[in-house]
């Protein structure tokens, strides 16, 4: 009993590590002030850089819609298109 406790502790640690990554910035480079990235695990949301310093700030994009990162906008679902992602110059 205590190994799958011990096993599934484990297994919830390793889903926070990864998600809590996600491609978020961490904005610690003055060119990423600004600008939006995509988030790896939801289409329907991205990263904002507000603030030099900061971590990026999780945002929704309006219902119906996801983030095409290509245009740096959200789009209507049935104009999404999958392209590969890459991760902001500094990782949060």
């Amino acid at each position: 009993m205590k190994a799958i406790f011990a096993l599934c502790a484990i297994l919830a640690a390793i889903v926070v590590a990864v998600n809590a990554d996600a491609g978020r910035s961490a904005c610690q480079d003055e060119i990423e002030v600004g600008q939006t990235y995509p988030h790896h695990f939801d289409p329907a949301k991205y990263w904002l850089c507000e603030e030099l310093n900061k971590p990026a700030t999780e945002v929704d994009c309006p219902t119906g819609l996801a983030y095409m990162h290509i245009l740096k906008e959200c789009i209507p679902w049935a104009s999404y298109v999958w392209k590969k992602l890459e991760n902001p110059p500094t990782l949060a």
